[in-house]
């Protein structure tokens, strides 16, 4: 027994069924780098179609612009997408775009700004896409900068690694 009351384990009680929900929610908002706002919407949204609630709100999720400029390899994490979504650096179908929460569709093509290809980041893209495993949804053409959305995402392909059965329970309450 120790002699030190500060050393005495404590025992920690079994998280709740709500307590497992919250934590799951909050794992995906910090994922996918979104406010709960934004996240009851996608949630509305995917339970207002005919398919499964959480897949349909994983594959909302993946077809973001920022989420698909960090799967193609494009930036480093989340975050670093968003901030280049925002500073204006792709372009959707030619168009500058400078809302992180783009949704894409199918054939839409994603590219660096031609101003923007000079950066430092951009200068070795070649060797850092080698490296990179993109999901079979993206094509990506390094040499222009570019990548193009073949097809819509799935749910299986996202891996995105939080209990989505959790995360519908939670906001069907």
């Amino acid at each position: 027994m120790p002699a030190n009351p500060q050393q005495q384990r404590q025992r920690r009680r079994p998280r709740t069924r709500y307590g497992v929900q919250l934590y799951e929610k909050q794992q995906l908002k910090q994922s996918f780098g979104i406010r709960e706002e934004q996240l009851k919407r996608y949630f509305a949204e995917a339970h207002a179609t005919t398919d499964e609630t959480g897949p349909a709100m994983v594959v909302l999720l993946e077809r973001r612009l920022d989420n698909a400029i960090f799967r193609a390899g494009f930036a480093d994490t989340r975050p670093q997408a968003r901030q280049m979504a925002s500073h204006r650096f792709f372009t959707v179908n030619g168009r500058p775009i400078d809302v992180p929460s783009y949704r894409l569709t199918s054939g839409d093509v994603v590219g660096v700004r031609d101003s923007k290809q000079t950066k430092a980041y951009f200068t070795n893209l070649d060797k850092k896409m080698q490296n990179v495993r993109t999901p079979s949804w993206i094509t990506v053409d390094p040499k222009k900068f570019s990548f193009t959305i073949s097809k819509l995402p799935t749910f299986e392909e996202a891996n995105v690694g939080v209990d989505m059965r959790a995360v519908v329970e939670f906001f069907a309450r």
